[in-house]
């Protein structure tokens, strides 16, 4: 495992034109914005948010929250959702706001992550609640869950969910693991374990990116 040369408090991971961009929180400096990178795996580079932006949203449309979750369905909608608010919203290729997906898509607690599978169909994450669970997109009927208890169970803080083809890959936080699921039988198993909490997975160039507690790696 090889730690990058990238800054420490990366976050919001988005891979496109076989680059991997991020955010870099300035929280703790009053006054200041966040900081954007694009990096090779071998060197990163400022860029602006614009840029970061068309990584993100595949063309330059300014987000409709900070920090929100995105995933596209083949026609090109995007489904977002921003964790203060929790409710996925599907936008078209242009950007408009066509639908907010029904109610039943909720949860007692936030939504920090959402995904789509190689059928479309919607995952979501709610570390609170210590659950990932599955919906169709235009009915938001619930298909599976995996835990689901105010008290870890499966899972212990699932942070993020991403998917590759059938494999859905859960950053379990709290356990210090990846998880891989497989979207056809629900199968369930540890991909790879850590010493310290997994906050998020990418693929790029044929190499695994994760992101830790303190810092990015690469597989």
């Amino acid at each position: 495992m090889r730690k990058l040369a990238a800054h420490d408090r990366a976050y919001d991971l988005v891979v496109a034109e076989e680059h991997l961009f991020y955010r870099v929180s300035r929280t703790n400096y009053p006054g200041q914005e966040d900081t954007f990178v694009q990096h090779d795996l071998t060197r990163g580079w400022e860029v602006s948010e614009q840029a970061y932006n068309q990584a993100k949203y595949r063309g330059p449309l300014l987000p409709y929250q900070a920090g929100e979750k995105v995933a596209f369905l083949p026609n090109g909608d995007s489904l977002r959702c921003a964790f203060q608010d929790s409710v996925v919203r599907r936008f078209s290729p242009m950007g408009q706001l066509l639908r907010e997906l029904p109610t039943s898509i909720e949860s007692v607690m936030s939504i920090y992550s959402i995904a789509l599978d190689a059928e479309a169909r919607l995952w979501t994450a709610v570390p609170s609640f210590h659950q990932v669970a599955q919906y169709e997109v235009d009915s938001a009927q619930k298909l599976c869950e995996v835990g689901g208890s105010w008290d870890p169970t499966e899972l212990n803080h699932p942070e993020e969910v991403i998917c590759y083809e059938n494999d859905l890959f859960i950053s379990d936080m709290g356990n210090e693991r990846l998880v891989l699921l497989d979207t056809q039988t629900k199968a369930l198993s540890t991909y790879r374990t850590f010493t310290q909490s997994v906050w998020q997975y990418r693929r790029l160039r044929g190499q695994e990116v994760v992101r830790l507690q303190d810092g990015l790696y690469v597989l």
